[in-house]
């Protein structure tokens, strides 16, 4: 597969799977999502609290921040070079393989200020 082939297949990929990810979803509607946060409230137990509102998940606004993202980055995806993605995919794979999180990583690449020469 030739490289513009294999970015137009990265794409498609990537477009399809965010949509799935971040708008297929089976999700309650913001009321049915209302009446449970208010059900869940009113119980004693806070482990069931805390598991349920971890169950509940993203909120309207992040959604939509994720949802912004995912088009911002797809953009970025169709208009760079094949040999960039296939790049960036690379590094991706390999902080991930060597356990760098994102804040190790912004650390590392903080810039180092210049010595005074003492």
């Amino acid at each position: 597969m030739g490289a513009p082939a294999f970015k137009e297949t990265i794409v498609g990929f990537w477009t399809q799977r965010c949509r799935d990810l971040l708008q297929l979803r089976n999700n309650l509607s913001r009321e049915d999502l209302e009446y449970v946060a208010e059900k869940v409230a009113s119980l004693r137990d806070e482990r069931l609290k805390s598991c349920i509102a971890e169950l509940i998940g993203w909120g309207d606004e992040e959604r939509a921040e994720l949802e912004t993202f995912c088009a911002i980055a797809l953009e970025v995806m169709k208009q760079t070079t094949p040999s960039k993605m296939r790049e960036a995919a690379l590094r991706v794979e390999l902080r991930y393989h060597l356990g760098v999180n994102r804040n190790d990583y912004s650390e590392a690449t903080e810039p180092v200020p210049p010595s005074d020469g003492s």
